[in-house]
């Protein structure tokens, strides 16, 4: 395990869902799909061995979340409208109304918003095994959501040795968190404090405790 910088080189916008994107979780995900086993659940997390060094107590992996600076936001729409006038030519004569606020006819227009990095580049380090990360981000082609239509998608995934900044690499750097950390990990200099998880599925509710958190950038 040595220290590496890890990038990927977007095609466009990205749109997040919660938080930024970690690379300890991404590359969980691509083990069970290669080995064929079920999905990451709530509750208990199963052993998956990644080529992530984990920290002296095995709580999480040395790596930071995604980095990036942010300079252009646009909101998008995920929209379904109900064909009201067909339904209704096709309809029994009877038929006197179409309710479209419920149902499988209901019709909706949610927001969401696409990000855009500078460089169209997003940022992780770590302590890992340069080659095997390498080997299996080639099966990581999209971020974020909406992937289904193209968001988030990477034009090039470059993995290369680095030279770590000192004490802290690779989850804290000029005394703040780049990942969830424990509050009284060494290094840390007045962190934004917060609830979430140490390690993935960051999502999993029933795992949150206070954490010092990757302030947003």
């Amino acid at each position: 395990m040595t220290p590496v910088r890890i990038r990927a080189l977007l095609d466009g916008g990205i749109q997040l869902s919660q938080g930024p994107v970690a690379i300890d979780a991404l590359l969980a995900w691509v083990v069970c799909k290669l080995e064929a086993r079920a999905p990451i659940t709530a509750g208990d997390v199963p052993a998956v061995d990644i080529p992530i060094a984990k920290e002296p107590a095995g709580r999480f992996h040395l790596a930071s979340f995604a980095l990036a600076e942010w300079d252009l936001y646009e909101r998008r729409f995920v929209q379904r409208k109900f064909p009201v006038g067909p339904a209704q030519r096709l309809a029994v004569e009877k038929f006197k109304r179409i309710n479209i606020s419920a149902g499988a006819q209901k019709s909706y227009r949610i927001p969401g918003q696409m990000a855009h990095a500078v460089d169209d580049t997003l940022t992780w380090y770590a302590i890992a095994d340069e080659c095997a990360v390498r080997d299996a981000l080639r099966f990581v082609t999209h971020l974020g959501k909406r992937r289904a239509v193209g968001r988030g998608k990477i034009r090039e995934w470059i993995v290369e040795s680095t030279l770590p900044w000192g004490d802290g690499f690779p989850v804290v750097r000029e005394g703040k968190p780049l990942r969830n950390l424990p509050p009284d990990w060494p290094g840390l200099v007045s962190p934004l404090h917060a609830r979430a998880t140490l390690t993935y599925p960051h999502w999993d509710q029933t795992r949150e405790e206070i954490c010092a958190v990757l302030e947003a950038s």
